[in-house]
């Protein structure tokens, strides 16, 4: 997780106590080897404060879960990093997140994941929309390249790589060059160790993932 500050305008708002930010949220989540006994799932973030012009990026590891279910951890794992009521337009190239949220489809499966996203959902009011992945949305793409990362490293970026990254990302008008943050993205991936690929689980969803547990009949 990281912030970086591109213009401070809170002088333009109300008091603290009455202002509601308007955030904007990219997010994408990912799995590796999707369904097989060594899978690995990581989930990415672009949130954009629109008032204040910060920009925070989120890449999370999610351990052995399915690609579906680090679609929903995504938009979970976003919205928890939200320290106040926030008005928020959340993007993500996932139909089946989208549509559940929005009412058109019921929770009838991962409901341990659904669960989750609701209950950071609580305090704000969003507006869910679905943009196409690979469409040339720059900051979609961020989202989708700090999803891979954390899957393919097993572990978070750290606060340091992403302080990083960011730099690369603050431009306004989000026409900034893609292949530049790949390469250095490139950079931060190599200097993980090897240690990092191994399987790590998730702690808080052990016993729900798509495995029986070793510990329990």
């Amino acid at each position: 997780m990281s912030v970086i500050r591109l213009i401070d305008r809170k002088g333009e708002f109300g008091s603290a106590d009455d202002y509601t930010p308007l955030v904007r949220i990219y997010v994408d989540g990912s799995c590796s080897r999707n369904g097989a006994i060594d899978s690995s799932a990581g989930c990415g973030a672009v949130m954009l404060d629109q008032n204040r012009l910060e920009i925070k990026l989120v890449s999370k590891y999610l351990g052995q879960i399915t690609n579906q279910q680090a679609e929903i951890l995504a938009c979970a794992k976003a919205l928890e990093q939200l320290r106040r009521p926030c008005r928020v337009e959340l993007i993500s190239d996932s139909k089946y997140v989208i549509d559940t949220m929005a009412g058109r489809n019921r929770m009838r499966t991962n409901r341990p994941f659904w669960t989750r996203l609701v209950e950071e959902c609580y305090g704000h009011h969003i507006t869910w929309r679905w943009e196409k992945g690979h469409s040339g949305v720059p900051f979609q793409e961020v989202a989708d390249r700090l999803a891979r990362a954390s899957s393919a490293v097993c572990n978070d970026l750290s606060v340091d790589d992403l302080e990083q990254l960011s730099g690369h990302l603050s431009d306004r008008s989000e026409q900034f060059d893609i292949g530049e943050f790949e390469m250095e993205l490139e950079k931060v991936i190599s200097r993980y160790s090897t240690a990092h690929q191994s399987f790590i689980p998730a702690s808080k969803f052990d016993g729900i993932g798509t495995l029986p547990s070793a510990f329990s009949a």
